[in-house]
């Protein structure tokens, strides 16, 4: 073949009659239905979030160093829970709140319950609604802590004026234990509902009914041990139940519903 030959094949081929140009036009941004909202690139200017990240492995640790410090405490804690017998022998062994493993798994419990707290509010849509997710974790972590130490402030007035200082002090025993179990069961679901894949109906919902389950059960302990040892009324326990346990769920779940 000539070489004039060859250069009127290749001016007679396809692809090589497209110009340059019309080479660079052709895009999958092109010549589609779809309609762009903005002209212009946007970049994402968003930094990624790790506090959870952070908080989880810090609860982590405080468990592993409880675990590896003293196992056979956190043994009894587990038992006591259900058990009132080995409840009463951890009580007569003095132990208290100021204790390191105490204030650890009281720690852990504050911080787990506002992670289940939060993912519950988000889910759910209830208040802090404007606020980002960390806001509404720090503003859960206040709210628990507060009730808990509202709680142990008046039992511990109600329990000196009444001159049953005994009462009161296993009754806060039992309210520390329960809490400090709780903490550590409801940690595996809080991690599985952060990292996981699979719906957050699977571990919230399970989540929630231990949580009815324990307080139900801490309730139930505090009415044997009222009832049974230390002879005081059916109807003063009730009053006591509706005052300090079931009243002050219900007017703080309302006054945030109703202001946040």
């Amino acid at each position: 073949m000539s070489k004039i030959d060859s250069i009127l094949q290749y001016k007679n081929d396809s692809v090589a009659l497209i110009d340059l140009v019309d080479i660079k036009a052709l895009s999958i941004f092109n010549g589609h239905s779809l309609k762009p909202i903005h002209n212009s690139p946007i970049l994402n200017i968003n930094t990624p979030s790790y506090w959870q990240e952070i908080l989880l492995f810090l609860v982590f640790a405080i468990y592993v160093l409880i675990r590896i410090s003293e196992p056979k405490k956190i043994l009894k804690i587990f038992i006591s829970v259900f058990s009132l017998q080995e409840a009463k022998q951890l009580f007569r062994q003095e132990f208290k709140l100021a204790k390191r493993i105490s204030l650890l798994l009281g720690i852990g419990f504050v911080l787990i319950m506002a992670f289940l707290i939060q993912i519950t509010n988000q889910y759910f849509g209830l208040i802090f609604k404007d606020n980002t997710h960390l806001q509404q974790y720090l503003y859960f972590v206040i709210i628990v802590s507060l009730i808990y130490l509202i709680k142990f402030l008046v039992i511990n007035v109600l329990s000196y004026t009444s001159s049953n200082k005994d009462l009161g002090k296993e009754y806060l025993f039992n309210v520390l234990v329960f809490s400090q179990t709780i903490g550590v069961v409801l940690f595996p679901f809080v991690i599985c509902l952060q990292f996981t894949k699979y719906p957050a109906e699977w571990f919230l919902y399970p989540a929630l009914v231990i949580c009815a389950g324990f307080y139900s059960l801490r309730i139930f302990r505090s009415f044997i041990i009222s009832v049974t040892e230390q002879n005081i009324g059916i109807i003063y326990i009730i009053l006591y139940l509706c005052t300090l346990e079931i009243l002050p769920m219900l007017v703080l779940a309302k006054f945030l519903l109703v202001n946040f």
